[in-house]
């Protein structure tokens, strides 16, 4: 007898920091980096706040390996796409000694606004995380 499958599905998105090689200091990650990585793994990657930040999630799943595995190769192909570009991305939530005034927002409108309302704080918000997204599956009831 197999081990039952969770009532529920999860999905788990992580944020990165792209750093330089050499300084490892932070890296804005340009244009052609991020097309490369969106035509490897489509919307499974995307941009975040700053230039320097990029962000992966998995496809929903009930199987902790499969996800696993999942969130690996994600790992793996940014890392590998990044150093074509003498980057790599980090996993640390903060980045422990880099220039937080040198950082670019990304271009997209969203985020510009947000840098516009928020300025100075924003830029303390140079952060990195990991979330799990947790969904249940609709519970039905036989009649009797």
């Amino acid at each position: 007898m197999g081990t039952p499958e969770p009532s529920f599905t999860f999905g788990i998105e992580e944020e990165y920091h792209l750093v330089d090689l050499v300084s490892r200091g932070f890296a804005s990650a340009p244009a052609e980096l991020m097309r490369e990585c969106e035509n490897a793994l489509g919307p499974q990657v995307a941009p975040e706040f700053f230039r320097s930040q990029i962000e992966v999630g998995t496809a929903p799943h009930r199987d902790f390996n499969e996800a696993r595995r999942e969130l690996a190769g994600l790992r793996c192909t940014i890392a590998d796409i990044a150093g074509r570009y003498a980057m790599a991305p980090i996993a640390a939530s903060t980045h422990p000694f880099a220039d937080r005034s040198s950082l670019e927002t990304t271009p997209k409108p969203r985020y510009q606004s947000l840098a516009q309302d928020f300025g100075g704080i924003g830029r303390r918000l140079a952060i990195c995380g990991m979330h799990v997204h947790v969904a249940s599956r609709t519970m039905t009831c036989a009649s009797t």
